[in-house]
C-alpha cells in the first residue's frame, strides 16, 4: 500500500527470462537484533511474510490512530498512534509516540508511551520514554529508559490485536 516499487519495474523484471531477482533491501539493524554481542541475538517471528516500511519521510499523525500489519513492520519515519503487529522496529532515527504492541518489538530510535511484547529489545542508541509489559525484554548497554517495566502476568496482556 505505502510500497515505492513502481508497477513498472515490477513487470519488466518478471518479463525478463532467466534473471535473477534483485536482493531485498538493507535496513540500518536487522530486526530484533542488539548490537551488543555478548547479547543472544533474536529473529523476526514472522520470516515467511515480508516486512512493510514506513519510510522516513513519512509521518502519519491523528486522534485514535491503529496501524495493524500481520506481518513485520519497519518504522523509519515519525507516527502518533497506536500500532499493533506481529514483529515492529522503531529505526534510528524515527519515533513513535502510543502504545505498540507485537510479539517481537525492536527499538533503534526513540518511543514514548507504552511498550505491550513478548519479546521487546532496546538497542543501543534507543531512547524510550514507556511503561512496559513484556515476557522477555533485552537492553543493550547505552539503551537510554525512563519509564516502568512489569512481566506480563499472562500472553494476552503482550498478543497484538490483529483483527
Amino acid at each position: 500500500m505505502f510500497s515505492r516499487d513502481s508497477r513498472a519495474e515490477t513487470r519488466a523484471e518478471t518479463a525478463r527470462p532467466n534473471t535473477t531477482p534483485a536482493a531485498p533491501p538493507r535496513f540500518s539493524g536487522p530486526i530484533g537484533v542488539v548490537a551488543n554481542a555478548s547479547t543472544p541475538s533474536y529473529q523476526p517471528t514472522t520470516s515467511d511474510r515480508p516486512t512493510s516500511i514506513l519510510g522516513p519521510d513519512i509521518s502519519i499523525f491523528g486522534q485514535q490512530l491503529i496501524l495493524k500489519t500481520k506481518g513485520s513492520l519497519l518504522i523509519q519515519g515519525h507516527i502518533e498512534g497506536d500500532v499493533h503487529g506481529e514483529s515492529v522496529t522503531v529505526d534510528d532515527g524515527a519515533h513513535v509516540k502510543g502504545i505498540i504492541t507485537a510479539r517481537t518489538i525492536a527499538i533503534q530510535g526513540g518511543v514514548k508511551g507504552e511498550l505491550k511484547g513478548s519479546n521487546v529489545i532496546l538497542h543501543e542508541h534507543s531512547v524510550v520514554e514507556a511503561n512496559i509489559v513484556q515476557e522477555r525484554l533485552t537492553v543493550a548497554e547505552g539503551a537510554h529508559f525512563e519509564g516502568s517495566v512489569k512481566k506480563a502476568k499472562d500472553a494476552s496482556e503482550v498478543t497484538p490485536d490483529l483483527s
